[in-house]
Formats: C-alpha cells, sequence, structure tokens
C-alpha cells in the first residue's frame, strides 16, 4: 500500500436559491443590484455560459472558522500590522504566524512581509483548493426584486441577483508537512524568536548547506489530529454571505475523500447535470482509481447525502475493496479511524 502523504478529495454543495460570495454592485443600469461572482464558459454545443462560483479565498474562511469551532481550537486572528505612511490606513495583515500553538496556521499556512527592521516568515498552505463552481446543466441565475418601503414618499426598489446551483470544488491536503517547518534562507517559515521560544518542543536538522528544517517532537500525533480536525470542519462546513435573505446549507452533500503518496488533486469535475438531480461520473472516477491504484493509500470514501443524487443506487454498489460508501459524516469518521487515529 502507498504512503498516505496527502489527503485529496472533492465536494458538492447544494446551492440552491443562494448567494454565498458577492461581487459588489452591478454597473450602468445595474448600479441598484447586487451581484455574486460569476464567470463565463462554454456550455454545451459551445453555448457561452455565466457560471456563478465562490472564491477559493472564502470558501477557505468558512472552512477555517468551521474548524475551529468544531475542534475547540484557538483562532489566529487577522491583526493588523503596517499602516500607511501619513494615510494612518492599513496596508499589511498577518495571522499569529504560528503553526505550533495555532492548527489554522499549520493547514493554511501565512506569510509577513518584513519591513528593513523584520524578518519576513512565509508558510505556502499545505491546504490547496480550487473554487467553488456550479456544474454544468444545473446552474441558473435569477434576479429577486424587492422594494424599502418609507413612512414617506416612494418605495425605494433594489434588487439581488442570486442563482441555483450545485457548487463542485476539490481540494489536497499535503498531508506531510503538518508540524514540519523549513528555514531555507529567504524562504523562512518559523521567525527567530518563535523557534527560541518553542525550542523545547522542536527538533531540528540541516537539510541543506546551513538552513534548517524543524519538526514538532509529537509530529505524527500533531499532524493526525490536525488532518481530523479539518476534516470535521468539512463535513460540518458552514458560511457563505447573505444568509438572513438566501439561507444556505453549504455542509458538502457529497465528500469524497482518499489518501495518497502523491499530490495530485485527482478527484475533480466528477459531477453533471443531465438528469433530474445531480450525478456522480462513475466511470471517470472507476477510470481514478485504477490508474492510480499504485499511489491510493487504501480505499476512496464516498460520502452521500441520502436521495440527492439521481445514480445514489449505482454508487452503492461500487465494489467495497475499492470504495466505501457512507454519509459525508461517516466517511470522515471512518477515514479518521483507518488512518488518522492517534
Amino acid at each position: 500500500m502507498a504512503t498516505l502523504n496527502n489527503i485529496t478529495g472533492s465536494l458538492l454543495i447544494d446551492a440552491r436559491a443562494a448567494f454565498l460570495n458577492g461581487a459588489g454592485l452591478g454597473s450602468g443600469e445595474d448600479r441598484n443590484k447586487v451581484i455574486p461572482k460569476t464567470f463565463f464558459e462554454s456550455g454545451a454545443g459551445g453555448k457561452r455560459e455565466e457560471v456563478p462560483y465562490v472564491s477559493a479565498q472564502d470558501w477557505r474562511r468558512w472552512l477555517r472558522n468551521t474548524s475551529n469551532e468544531e475542534n475547540g481550537w484557538t483562532p489566529s486572528d487577522l491583526v493588523a500590522i503596517g499602516q500607511s505612511e501619513g494615510k494612518g490606513s492599513t496596508n499589511k495583515i498577518a495571522t499569529k504566524l504560528n503553526p505550533i500553538d495555532y492548527p489554522e496556521d499549520d493547514l493554511f499556512g501565512y506569510m509577513r512581509s518584513g519591513a528593513s527592521n523584520e524578518e519576513s516568515v512565509q508558510r505556502t498552505s499545505p491546504m490547496k483548493t480550487s473554487i467553488l463552481k456550479g456544474i454544468p446543466g444545473k446552474r441558473t441565475l435569477n434576479v429577486d426584486e424587492a422594494f424599502v418601503h418609507l413612512k414617506e414618499g416612494t418605495p425605494l426598489p433594489y434588487s439581488t441577483r442570486f442563482y441555483s446551483a450545485h457548487l463542485e470544488g476539490f481540494f489536497n491536503l499535503e498531508y506531510y508537512r503538518l508540524g514540519v517547518y523549513d528555514n531555507m534562507g529567504s524562504h523562512v517559515e518559523l521567525e527567530k524568536a518563535l523557534v527560541e521560544a518553542q525550542g523545547a518542543n522542536l527538533d531540528s536538522k540541516i537539510i541543506y548547506k546551513n538552513f534548517p528544517r524543524y519538526t514538532h517532537k509529537n509530529a505524527d500525533t500533531l499532524r493526525k489530529q490536525r488532518a481530523a480536525g479539518l476534516l470535521k470542519g468539512l463535513a460540518m462546513l458552514r458560511g457563505g454571505a447573505k444568509q438572513a435573505a438566501f439561507g444556505a446549507d453549504v455542509a458538502p452533500k457529497v465528500l469524497i475523500l482518499a489518501g495518497m503518496e502523491s499530490a495530485n488533486p485527482v478527484f475533480n469535475n466528477l459531477f453533471e447535470g443531465k438528469g433530474e438531480k445531480p450525478a456522480l461520473n462513475l466511470a471517470t472516477l472507476q477510470e481514478i482509481a485504477q490508474d492510480y491504484a499504485a499511489k491510493l493509500a487504501g480505499k476512496i470514501y464516498i460520502g452521500i447525502r441520502t436521495g440527492y443524487l439521481e445514480n445514489e443506487a449505482d454508487i452503492r454498489n461500487l465494489d467495497p475493496n475499492v470504495f466505501v460508501v457512507d454519509t459525508p459524516a461517516g466517511i470522515v469518521k471512518q477515514f479518521t479511524e483507518a488512518h488518522l487515529k492517534v
């Protein structure tokens, strides 16, 4: 069996009648219309289609917040660390820059560009994510017309453009990097003051020239706990804009997970909307399972909400030697028991 270096997967969110990520106001005659984020791509027959999406930055923030809440982790809050000269406005922000005490920093990375008297620190995010975008055949945009009624004068009209879509995204967690921090020349993951303060918790070795790698002394346990906590947050995901008016449950209705030796985010573009409900493309999924068999560190876990997918019965009949099928929260529990148990 391959070594579990990465945890890769995909998710599908039911965003029917939703507005999860805004793009501000429309232009021209639509200046009183609030609009969501969209882009254009070729659809059926080469027709240009407008596709609703949620930015990676936005849903990553949902995941950070949910993971902190679900696991009782102390948030690594963003704070202002610099101001524009003469203006007093913030021009630099950073988190705690401490992946040892804050799981959020370990999982999602951070950056601080140092001034002349300050050390630059950067940790690229071990958690890589796509945007969440509407799947073909299941994405339409609509406009909600409304009015603010005043005691005096005519009502003030305003409108909101929202969508009905099923949003697909994929991710890859570089599991092997959790609890491991490299200070490679100008690429410094642990600032000097933190190394000095946390020295008792770190082992170090020179990996290239005079550049050290710091590894948490309890890295194996820490890695499992933080990865398991992130997956729990993913299964219980919550967040999104305009929830008061366009409430949506953003917890995945479909969640696919697998441990892999390589960092290929292979579970992408797996969903289609040709029927009454979304469907999982099983031919593509089985092809991936076959092509990456030597890279898979165990089975492929498929979590589905009962009644959500068109081809649910076929999914439940997949080869149990290759696939595990349960609810989204259920597969997180099973994956954790199989691969991340402390």
